[in-house]
């Protein structure tokens, strides 16, 4: 086991850094035990793994894999385990001076779990470890990305507070409405798309419901939809920056450099380093 996935008994030290935004990595052991504590700073906790529990002084919040919690400023907590399921966690600090223009925002976050689907968990998921990379990285640009990226995760987490407020209850006969604001997000999450199979779940649908409701408000299938979409956003990012083609390739959601190539040229006609030469050498 690495040094990176140690196992601990004791909660890790969270110390924000000057820019106010701070990713662990907590892998807890049979053993572990915490102590009250009480921090100045917003805590997100997302469960990776295990089970157990984050007590607070008037109530206990019971949580399991894929579940995000809620950790206000000023607010006592402590975690336990399960007996039988030590947790493995990732724990996001965030400065609340990141937070002090909007003075509403102390009403929306209160401690408790996050009212998060498949879907979302997902993505927070996926931007926490994308933070904890970064946070080891030496680019000049990891303060602001991390603070961008904190930013992003309040915004979630914010959106689904709200929604779970002003839909409390939602049933399978909204699905065409589920799925019409699943493809609006799309747009600007596409990077996020696992499989079609891990897509219909997070919206507590069928594979078929889901296959036949996507098609009939974009008119093409998942696949096609999404990749189109990664392509666009290649596209610009070629023409626009300077990043290397692995690197967009990354951010566009492939995971391997040689579908990404035989993707973009099946849609354009040329291969991604083909595309940023024409582009870069077009007089306009």
């Amino acid at each position: 086991m690495s040094s990176r996935n140690k196992l601990t008994d004791r909660p890790l030290d969270e110390d924000l850094p000057d820019w106010g935004v701070l990713v662990l990595e907590s892998h807890h052991s049979p053993q572990f035990t915490m102590d009250w504590r009480e921090h100045d700073f917003l805590k997100l906790v997302f469960v990776l793994r295990g089970r157990g529990v984050i007590e607070f002084p008037d109530r206990v919040t019971h949580f399991r894999n894929g579940e995000l919690v809620l950790v206000p400023p000023k607010t006592p907590n402590r975690i336990a385990d399960a007996p039988d399921a030590a947790s493995s966690l990732y724990i996001c600090c965030i400065s609340a001076k990141l937070m002090s223009f909007d003075a509403g925002i102390a009403n929306l976050i209160k401690p408790g779990l996050v009212p998060t689907s498949g879907y979302d968990a997902g993505r927070v998921a996926t931007q926490l470890r994308r933070m904890r990379h970064l946070q080891h990285s030496q680019q000049r640009s990891k303060k602001f990305g991390m603070v961008a990226a904190a930013s992003r995760l309040i915004e979630w987490v914010v959106d689904a507070v709200e929604a779970q407020q002003t839909k409390p209850n939602i049933h399978a006969s909204d699905d065409r409405e589920a799925m019409q604001d699943y493809v609006r997000r799309l747009a600007m999450e596409f990077y996020e798309a696992t499989t079609i199979d891990d897509a219909a779940k997070s919206l507590g649908m069928s594979r078929r419901t889901f296959t036949r409701l996507f098609q009939e408000i974009t008119g093409q299938t998942w696949l096609t939809y999404v990749r189109k979409i990664a392509v666009n956003h290649a596209k610009h990012q070629l023409a626009q920056t300077g990043l290397s083609i692995a690197s967009i390739a990354f951010e566009c959601g492939f995971n391997d450099l040689s579908t990404f190539y035989r993707q973009f040229k099946s849609q354009t006609g040329v291969s991604p380093k083909a595309y940023r030469k024409r582009v870069n050498s077009s007089p306009s």
